[in-house]
């Protein structure tokens, strides 16, 4: 018996040795990940999927940036644009154009628009994230920008992500490319541009078509380009408001991806959960390869309590083990998030994240409030400011001329110091 006991106390000796010198190895393997910095080289190759890693050229790539929120897509919160007189609800930004077109005709309104994206967005812009230290801008579009209400496309369809691309590539970020508004609405809410149909691109099959081909057309003109970071295939996808991603988005997930690899096997596919990894299926039951998984972390109940905040990231933690590390194994992207107005908690998140290796995208860049929502922002939205329906036409093209950063709107210099440090 004694004999016994020797012989499982050596043998327990042995694995604990062997766990210590494995372990060790596991320690030193990751200390000798070597990473990818875009300031001192640009990309010779694409951003790839591996394991729960992206790698670029062969080394380990974190992607840390921002949304562009606000931009192709107005929302009424954010942008200095308003459905309503009251400058209250949630309305869509094709809405709020069907309303102009009614008062001041099609032209004149998108001369509007026009001028406001001229403003809202600029080349100094870019050089403001660049200079953070950001490597990555997140930008979320519609299918109103590439194609009429037929699904034709416009002759100029590229012409602003073009821009948008070639910017970031100057100034060492890469971009991420985000359908924010599909067809027929992937949830009914207001940020997908229309609140009007509900939510009606799921069991839609024309506009489910449309869809397909509008991401066919952009893999084909991006499927070259690396400083592409990859294709957000669609932004919470919810179908209906209040609803999650199942099966009946999975599949359509799977119809995107063939559709796109069909014309472009480079670029990384980021499908979105709503809202977390419970609520996605196992890639390898779909055959999907070079993807990640993405989530947006909205801590709504306590967001500036951090005891709640603490107890919100125990529950992701969780499910980060149980399903991306243990079954899906795929790399995680956080693609929005806002840790509110509490510094401390806003450490603790971005601590989370490094300690687990996930890329991110803050929301958002700039926005018509005072909190850190935003980077830039002390824009107030007054009757005077905003641009509505009622808003006399000259009064409107006035506002949408001056909505560029440096001219309206302050920088968020507390939140841009403490992100600094995880930069």
């Amino acid at each position: 018996m004694h004999k016994i006991r020797r012989q499982l106390a050596g043998l327990l000796s042995l694995v604990f040795i062997v766990s210590i010198l494995l372990g060790g190895c596991a320690r030193e393997e990751e200390k000798e990940k070597e990473y990818f910095d875009v300031r001192s080289a640009a990309p010779q190759g694409f951003i790839y999927a591996k394991g729960m890693d992206l790698e670029l050229d062969g080394k380990t790539i974190i992607l840390k940036g921002v949304n562009a929120g606000g931009w192709l897509l107005t929302e009424d919160w954010l942008t200095p644009t308003s459905l309503t007189d009251e400058l209250g609800g949630e309305n869509g930004q094709y809405e709020l154009e069907a309303a102009l077109t009614k008062t001041c005709g099609a032209q004149k309104t998108q001369v509007l628009m026009e001028t406001y994206r001229d403003n809202w967005w600029t080349a100094q812009d870019f050089e403001n994230i660049s200079d953070i230290g950001f490597n990555l801008v997140r930008l979320p579009f519609g299918w109103k920008d590439f194609t009429d209400a037929n699904g034709e496309w416009k002759a100029n369809a590229f012409e602003r992500l073009d821009w948008f691309v070639e910017n970031c590539a100057k100034n060492h970020l890469f971009v991420i490319l985000d359908l924010h508004g599909a067809y027929g609405s992937q949830n009914g809410r207001h940020h997908s541009g229309d609140t009007t149909t509900g939510g009606d691109l799921f069991g839609n099959e024309e506009n489910e078509q449309l869809t397909l081909d509008l991401w066919q057309g952009i893999a084909r003109h991006f499927q070259d380009n690396r400083w592409v970071a990859g294709y957000d295939l669609l932004n919470e996808p919810e179908g209906k408001p209040d609803g999650l991603t199942e099966k009946t988005q999975w599949d359509f997930y799977d119809r995107l991806y063939k559709v796109i690899r069909a014309v472009d096997q480079n670029h990384l596919l980021l499908m979105e959960s709503c809202w977390d990894a419970d609520h996605m299926p196992d890639p390898h039951d779909y055959a999907w390869e070079n993807i990640a998984y993405e989530y947006h972390y909205y801590n709504w109940e306590n967001g500036n309590d951090l005891s709640g905040m603490k107890s919100f990231f125990r529950y992701k933690a969780r499910l980060e083990r149980k399903y991306n590390k243990r079954r899906f194994q795929v790399p995680v992207f956080i693609g929005e998030f806002t840790f509110f107005d509490n510094p401390d908690c806003w450490r603790y998140g971005l601590e989370f994240f490094e300690e687990h290796g996930m890329s991110w995208a803050m929301w958002t860049y700039k926005g018509c409030v005072d909190s850190n929502w935003v980077l830039y922002g002390g824009y107030t939205r007054t009757a005077a400011t905003v641009i509505t329906p009622a808003t006399p036409y000259k009064n409107a093209l006035s506002i949408a001329q001056s909505v560029g950063t440096d001219r309206s709107f302050k920088e968020n210099t507390q939140l841009v110091n403490l992100i600094k440090e995880y930069l």
